[in-house]
């Protein structure tokens, strides 16, 4: 099982040889080039997979042999984009990959997975694998999809989805902290979706009072925003509130960040996450940054 690793930062990325899984190998290497950090390539053999329905037993050490031949293609990609060999590890275990995943993540800065594991062309839901790892892990999760292309060039623009009530404070701390590092700026994104529930019955709501409603929400974000953004002089910030859904709206976003940052409260003993957090896995047509805050790690 993964050590600790002494004088570096370290980018675990999920591998399992599909499509999404070597574009979230592409994006590890460059954020491990970024950082300065280890990259360990991670490939779980699902145990439950190993007995088949038709009772057919499979041999854990040679689908270990055959994860190896796999994440050795992945070893060779990062050091064909100029990582170290000394820098470059593999991790093959027996077990849930999601609960591999945050196992390991204690010891990590970041994890980068696929957003499924499909085959081409299967518009799915987001896959159970990285859904486990966003609710349950211990640092920061990228999502990624091959059916969006990274850019050659970044925008060098982070989005950061929070309300008013602060939930997307840690995420937007998080943001901060890596334009200040690697530069960039923040917009963060704030959505009144409006009443909600079956004992509103004022109908829809009229434009003056949708203004109104934006109105009070971006004195309250503003506000709040400076708190945090105070201790960050020179990374520019910027606010966007609107009303809508807001799935819709923040999916639509993606097509100009580089990243999207969301906030997930997912609790024991499932750690599920909501509606917002798995559609816009599912839809944004960037990169996908989940983080938890610190108190709900159980730490």
């Amino acid at each position: 099982m993964l050590k600790p690793y002494q004088g570096s930062p370290r980018v675990l990325v999920g591998f399992d040889g599909s499509d999404d899984a070597y574009r979230a190998l592409q994006l590890g290497i460059a954020e491990a080039q970024a950082r300065d950090a280890e990259l360990v390539v991670v490939h779980a053999v699902d145990d439950t997979v190993l007995n088949s329905a038709w009772g057919v037993v499979f041999d854990p050490e040679e689908i270990k042999l055959n994860a190896a031949e796999m994440v050795a293609r992945g070893v060779e990609d990062a050091i064909a984009a100029g990582l170290p060999r000394e820098r470059v590890r593999t991790e093959i275990v027996l077990g849930n990959p999601a609960a591999a995943l945050t196992k390991m993540s204690h010891q990590a800065s970041l994890v980068v997975v696929g957003r499924r594991a499909t085959e081409p062309g299967e518009r799915l839901f987001v896959g159970s694998t990285s859904v486990g790892v966003v609710g349950a892990a211990h640092c920061p999760v990228i999502v990624v999809s091959a059916s969006e292309e990274l850019p050659d060039t970044r925008t060098g623009v982070i989005g950061v989805a929070v309300d008013t009530s602060a939930r997307g404070a840690v995420a937007l701390e998080w943001a901060l902290q890596e334009c200040a590092q690697f530069g960039g700026r923040v917009v963060v994104i704030s959505i009144f979706r409006g009443p909600q529930g079956r004992w509103f019955s004022g109908g829809q709501l009229t434009d003056e009072q949708k203004q109104a409603a934006i109105d009070v929400t971006r004195a309250r974000m503003e506000e709040m925003v400076s708190e945090i953004t105070e201790d960050y002089p020179d990374v520019e910030v910027s606010l966007e509130v609107s009303y809508g859904n807001p799935v819709d709206v923040l999916v639509a976003r993606t097509d100009e960040l580089d990243l999207l940052m969301l906030e997930v409260h997912a609790s024991f003993p499932t750690y599920s996450v909501g509606g917002l957090i798995r559609g816009v896995l599912t839809y944004g047509r960037c990169p996908i940054g989940v983080i938890r805050p610190k108190d709900s790690h159980g730490s």
